[in-house]
């Protein structure tokens, strides 16, 4: 070949390789600018989608709030008594009920201390009166409200208060010494002149409802349970004459508790059934299936947040709220509160 030849194909042969190379840079400019452009529009979606989520989140909070902050027409207007669930302005898990007729108002535990304005309301517009307070067990989100109203009462005047006898402190941490007992100390402190414990079996008179106590804290559950504060809550029914509601409160604490369930279906079996339930422990764990299908209710109350009601996991009411529909029973829960029932 001759030597010019030979140089004028190498050239070439080089311009051809860096024509390659710059085609398939280019190439791969194009694609990356494509890339970064792809994910530019990805961030700016995504911050959009943020801001407006947040912005709705706010917009679903400030409604939730209004809406869980009502004060309902509580009276009976002449036609037995009225029971109604709050729900926790907070997404927290509490128990905060009231029955109420046209002139008397009785108070079911009372939830967390944000209650207290509400509830405070509430009292005002029954002449700054409560036939009842009845208390199921001195856990915080339960007894809360009720400690800042009776230690600054501003006028109220609470006449009855029911709760069940815990034992000796030593006693209550021996059984769950990972339990606070704080509250409870803080209401044997203010020394209640009109606070009435009751038993299991013991009957009392609210506003005109019969009231019966299927389970309180004892030294039998003491024995069953590893769980003695929630074990030991109020169990009772309150019943009109066409109507009746349970409360269970906490009984059967977080983790179930079988043998707590069946002896109240030992004891109270025939007493069990009911109108409407309040399913015990915010209906995560709680009382067995047997007992709830005994109660047989056709309106089941849990005192309970969205989150609990649609997570998985220990801290649940999914697997039970699923299952009362699927029986084809009324579920109220915080998603709907406030809600009303008419015992007759």
């Amino acid at each position: 070949m001759h030597p010019k030849s030979s140089r004028r194909g190498r050239t070439l042969l080089v311009l051809s390789g860096f024509i390659v190379f710059a085609a398939i840079l280019i190439f791969l400019f194009h694609k990356l600018n494509n890339k970064i452009n792809s994910l530019h529009n990805a961030v700016v979606s995504l911050e959009g989608y943020l801001d407006k989520s947040i912005e709705d989140m706010h917009k679903e909070n400030a409604a939730a709030h209004s809406r869980l902050s009502v004060v309902p027409d509580l009276s009976s207007h002449g036609n037995g008594w009225k029971i109604t669930q709050f729900g926790d302005v907070e997404g927290l898990q509490e128990m905060c009920y009231t029955i109420s007729t046209d002139t008397g108002l009785a108070i079911i535990d009372g939830g967390w201390d944000y209650e207290v304005d509400r509830l405070r309301r509430i009292i005002a517009s029954y002449g700054n009166s409560v036939d009842a307070w009845i208390i199921t067990h001195p856990h915080n989100d339960h007894i809360t409200a009720f400690l800042e109203i009776y230690k600054d009462p501003q006028g109220i005047a609470i006449h009855h208060v029911y709760t069940p006898q815990m034992p000796e402190l030593s006693v209550l941490e021996s059984n769950a010494g990972w339990d606070d007992y704080s509250l409870l100390e803080e209401l044997l402190s203010l020394q209640i002149p009109q606070l009435e414990y009751l038993y299991t079996g013991d009957e009392r008179n609210i506003l005109g409802l019969k009231m019966k106590v299927l389970s309180a804290c004892s030294e039998e559950i003491d024995s069953i349970s590893n769980d003695l504060m929630n074990d030991g809550s109020m169990v009772f029914k309150l019943s009109g004459e066409k109507n009746s509601i349970l409360f269970c409160s906490d009984a059967g604490s977080a983790n179930g508790n079988e043998e707590l369930s069946r002896k109240i279906i030992s004891e109270f079996k025939k007493d069990l059934k009911s109108d409407y339930l309040q399913i015990s422990h915010h209906g995560f764990g709680g009382l067995s299936d047997e007992f709830n299908d005994l109660v047989d209710a056709r309106g089941v109350f849990f005192d309970s947040p969205a989150w609990h009601l649609t997570s998985t996991g220990k801290i649940s009411s999914k697997e039970n709220d699923l299952r009362m529909q699927k029986q084809g029973r009324i579920v109220y829960s915080f998603f709907t509160v406030p809600n009303q029932i008419l015992l007759q």
